[in-house]
C-alpha cells in the first residue's frame, strides 16, 4: 500500500523562517536606529539652547558695551562743560560713533520682543542725549551763556542713568533666560541619556531574546532533522521527524518524512521483486517437472470417466478438479518466473472494467451485489498489454465482488495530464490490518480456494507497465484499490 504525498501549505499562508528572522533583527535595528536618533536629536536641541546662552551671553555683553560706550559719551560731554571750550569736540564725535555703533550692536543682538524694546530705548537715549548736547550744550559754550549749563549738566547726566537702569533691567531679563536655557540644556541631556540607554537596553534584551529564539526555532528543528537522518542512515526508516509551525524547516521535516515513507515503499518493493524473483526461478523448474504428471493425472482422470461405471464417480471427480487446481498454481508460477513482456496499445480501462462485470454477471457471481460501472460514454485510455491489463482489472473486481455478499461496489475511470486512473470501492468486510502489509505476497491468501497469486502477479504486471496498484482498507468499512497506469499518448 502507498503512502499518500504530503502536501505542503500555499506559501503565502506559511510563516517563513526568513521573514520573521528578518522581522526580529529588523526590530534590533530599529532600537538602535531609535537610540541613535534620540541621542542626534537631543544633541541638535542641546546645541540649540547652547547656542542660545551663548547668543544671550553675546547680548548680555553687547548691552555692557553700549552702556559703557554712552558712559563714554557723557564723559566727554562733562569735559566740554567743564572746559567750556569747544576745543574737545572732534573726541567726542568717535565716542558718539562709537556709543551709536553699540546700541546698534545691542538691538541686532535682541531676540526677544522685551529685549527688542529695552535695546531701543537705550538707542534712541543715546541719540537724544547727543540731539540734546549738539542742540543746546554746544550752541551755549560757542554763546558764551553759562545760565544753563548746570541745567543741560544735569539732563545730561540724567540720560546717561536711565541708560544705565536699562542696561541693568535687559541684564537681568538676559540672566534669567540664559539660566533657563542652560536649565532646558540640562534637561534635554538628562533626558536624552535616559531614553538612550533604555533603547540600548531593549535592543540588548531583543538581540538575546532573537538569540533564545533562533535556538529554539533552528538549531533544535536542524538538531532533531540530524538525528532522524542519522536513524534512517542507520537502516529505521520507522523513524520520523517532529517539527511543529509552518516554517521552511517544518516543510523540511515533513518532506523528510515523506521521504523515508517513500524509500521504505520502494524498499519494500525492491524486497518484493526480489523475492519473486526468487520464488519464480525456483518455481519454473518445480513447474515444468509437475506440469507433466499433472497432464498425466488429468488424461487418465478422463479416459477413466468415459467407463459408464466410472463416469458420476466422485473419487474420478475430486481428483480431476485437484489436479486442475494444481495446473492453474502451476500456470501462476510460470507468470510469476517469466518476464511482462508487453506489446503497448491504447487500453480503456473503463471498458475493461465494463467487460469484467459483465462476465461474472453472466456467470452467476453478482448475486444480490450492486456495482455501479464507469458510464458508457466515459473512458479513461492507458498505454499496455490488453490482455494482461484484463486479467488484472478481473482479478481486482472479483475480489471485490467475493468480498462483498449482498454489498455495494462502485468503479470510477479516472483521467488527468499524464495518468489513466481506474478505482474500484467495496462496502464489504474490509482487509484486517495485520494482512495489509502481506497482501501483494505470493501464496498469501484468506479464501479457502484460492492460490494467493492473484494480486502478486497482479502487482508485477502493473509494476512493468511503469504504473501503481495502491490498496487501502479498513475493517468493517469496505477496502478500495486504485490502478495508476501512464496515459495512452494517442
Amino acid at each position: 500500500m502507498s503512502a499518500a504525498p504530503v502536501e505542503s501549505e500555499p506559501v503565502a499562508f506559511r510563516h517563513r523562517t526568513s521573514t520573521r528572522l528578518a522581522a526580529a533583527f529588523a526590530t534590533v535595528l530599529v532600537l538602535f536606529a531609535a537610540a541613535l536618533g534620540v541621542t542626534l536629536v537631543a544633541l541638535a536641541r542641546i546645541a540649540g539652547a547652547e547656542a542660545e546662552v551663548a547668543g544671550l551671553d553675546h547680548a548680555k555683553h553687547a548691552g555692557h558695551m553700549a552702556a559703557a560706550q554712552v558712559r563714554e559719551q557723557y564723559i566727554h560731554q562733562a569735559h566740554t562743560i567743564i572746559a567750556w571750550d569747544t576745543s574737545h569736540l572732534e573726541h567726542y564725535d568717535h565716542a558718539v560713533e562709537a556709543a551709536l555703533a553699540s546700541t546698534d550692536h545691542l538691538m541686532a543682538a535682541a531676540r526677544w520682543p522685551e529685549e527688542q524694546r529695552l535695546a531701543a530705548e537705550i538707542s534712541r537715549l543715546a541719540r537724544d542725549n547727543d540731539q540734546q548736547f549738539r542742540g543746546q550744550v554746544v550752541p551755549s559754550i560757542a554763546s558764551g551763556d553759562r545760565g544753563k549749563t548746570h541745567e543741560l549738566h544735569e539732563r545730561i547726566a540724567a540720560v546717561v542713568s536711565r541708560v544705565v537702569a536699562l542696561n541693568e533691567q535687559l541684564n537681568a531679563l538676559l540672566e534669567r533666560r540664559s539660566a533657563d536655557a542652560k536649565a532646558r540644556a540640562r534637561q534635554l541631556s538628562r533626558r536624552a541619556r535616559t531614553v538612550t540607554i533604555a533603547c540600548f537596553a531593549l535592543a540588548i534584551a531583543l538581540a538575546g531574546l532573537v538569540g533564545l529564539w533562533l535556538t529554539r526555532s533552528i538549531v533544535r528543528p536542524i538538531s532533531a532533522l540530524r538525528a532522524g537522518a542519522r536513524k534512517v542512515g542507520a537502516g529505521d526508516l520507522e523513524a520520523r521527524i517532529q517539527v511543529p509551525g509552518r516554517s521552511e524547516i517544518a516543510d523540511l521535516g515533513s518532506a523528510f518524512n515523506q521521504m523515508t515513507i517513500d524509500l521504505a515503499r520502494r524498499q519494500a518493493e525492491l524486497v518484493r521483486s526480489q523475492r519473486l524473483a526468487a520464488i519464480g526461478h525456483v518455481a519454473a523448474g518445480v513447474a515444468h517437472e509437475l506440469n507433466n504428471p499433472l497432464g498425466v493425472i488429468i488424461g487418465y482422470t478422463a479416459l477413466l470417466r468415459r467407463d459408464d461405471a466410472l463416469a458420476t464417480s466422485d473419487e474420478l471427480r475430486i481428483i480431476d478438479d485437484e489436479a486442475r487446481q494444481c495446473q492453474r498454481i502451476v500456470q501462476g508460477l510460470l507468470d510469476l518466473a517469466r518476464p511482462q513482456h508487453r506489446d503497448p496499445v491504447p487500453v480503456d480501462l473503463a471498458e475493461l472494467a465494463r467487460d469484467a462485470v459483465s462476465r461474472l454477471d453472466e456467470l452467476g457471481k453478482l448475486g444480490g451485489i450492486s456495482v455501479a460501472t464507469p458510464p458508457a460514454g466515459s473512458a479513461a485510455i492507458a498505454n499496455g498489454d490488453e490482455s494482461k491489463l484484463r486479467q488484472v482489472v478481473s482479478n481486482i473486481i472479483t475480489n471485490a465482488v467475493e468480498a462483498t455478499p449482498g454489498g455495494t461496489i462502485r468503479i470510477e475511470a479516472l483521467t488527468d495530464d499524464s495518468h489513466a486512473r481506474l478505482v474500484v470501492t467495496d462496502t464489504g468486510q474490509g482487509i484486517p490490518i495485520e494482512h495489509m502489509p502481506r497482501i501483494f505476497d505470493p501464496f498469501f491468501t484468506t479464501k479457502a480456494s484460492g492460490t494467493g497469486l492473484g494480486l502478486a502477479i497482479a502487482q508485477a504486471i502493473v509494476d512493468a507497465h511503469g504504473g501503481r496498484l495502491e490498496v487501502q482498507s479498513a475493517p468493517e468499512h469496505g477496502t478500495r484499490v486504485a490502478l495508476t497506469l501512464p496515459r495512452s499518448p494517442s
